[in-house]
């Protein structure tokens, strides 16, 4: 692979994290409101997503939209990614959101990364080099400095928000891996925009967007349109596609920058303080990619 690649990989993964990372606080601040649920927001994000996205496959790039549905071959492991995946993963992550905080889901999403690399070294026998090694370090602990301000004793989680955690990091595990194979056979409009509108469906049946639906300010429409363009659509877009140039363990390192830009957003939007330790935080993250880039194993290949 060359370096080329490499940094195209890097770039869409990075631009997916920070426009993940930046739903957090807006999701939590959406809830703040009793009428705003996760079943309703899944609902409404991923079936507008879903449709934009198919129509812009089938109107500018000129796909055949319906061809992953007719190929037996690939069709169960693309309903796994659809609903264990990405439907999952979402949904976890604003159902945790919402039982604890933005921070608390963004770094138990993250410690997915550890399990990827697990999963990795057990099916594909790839084993990470040492730069890979401390770049994982880095962002781990980089995640922990940004979430808990330094303090350990400030992230506190309940018996529910673990478990619902534990599920989490289960589903971002899929969401990064499923989608590997069947990126040779499909573009990745494709794959996000129908694994989008069949999670809209789903959640749909279980809480119609269209009952009971809660009231829209300016603000709290905004909110919603953010998460639909940008941390559904785009971020989505961008994270499939990095994994056509870079493995399912790196994307998962360069995820890491989704608690800084949450950390950023959490300042923006909820007037959260920042401190010396979230600063070191945000230095180890951002060092994760220049380990990456002076790993001279990759430069070999």
């Amino acid at each position: 692979m060359t370096h080329k690649s490499r940094m195209i990989g890097w770039t869409l993964a990075i631009s997916a994290a920070f426009c993940w990372g930046i739903q957090g606080p807006i999701s939590q601040f959406l809830f703040q409101d009793a009428s705003y649920s996760p079943e309703w927001l899944m609902g409404v994000k991923d079936t507008i997503a879903g449709l934009l996205i198919l129509l812009f496959a089938k109107s500018y790039q000129r796909q055949h939209i319906f061809r992953i549905w007719h190929d037996k071959k690939h069709l169960f492991m693309f309903l796994c990614y659809a609903i264990l995946g990405m439907a999952a993963v979402q949904y976890f992550y604003l159902v945790l959101v919402k039982a604890s905080n933005s921070a608390t889901g963004t770094i138990l999403q993250n410690l997915g990364t550890v399990l990827i690399m697990l999963v990795t070294i057990a099916i594909y026998h790839w084993f990470p080099t040492v730069c890979e090694w401390i770049a994982l370090i880095a962002s781990i602990i980089g995640t922990w400095m940004l979430i808990t301000k330094g303090d350990m004793t400030k992230l506190s989680i309940s018996k529910e928000a673990l478990i619902i955690g534990v599920l989490l990091i289960i589903a971002a595990t899929l969401h990064t891996m499923l989608p590997v194979p069947l990126l040779r056979h499909y573009p990745t409009s494709i794959l996000v925009g129908w694994a989008m509108l069949l999670g809209g469906i789903i959640f749909s049946f279980i809480h119609p967007f269209w009952v009971d639906a809660p009231k829209l300010t300016f603000g709290t429409f905004m909110g919603v349109a953010f998460i639909v363009v940008f941390s559904t659509i785009l971020a989505f877009m961008f994270f499939i596609s990095s994994l056509k140039y870079i493995t399912p363990t790196v994307a998962g390192m360069l995820d890491t920058f989704e608690p800084l830009s949450a950390t950023v957003g959490m300042i923006m939007f909820l007037g959260t303080p920042f401190n010396g330790a979230e600063i070191i935080g945000g230095i180890l993250i951002l060092s994760v990619v220049f380990i990456l880039a002076a790993d001279p194993a990759k430069h070999q290949n």
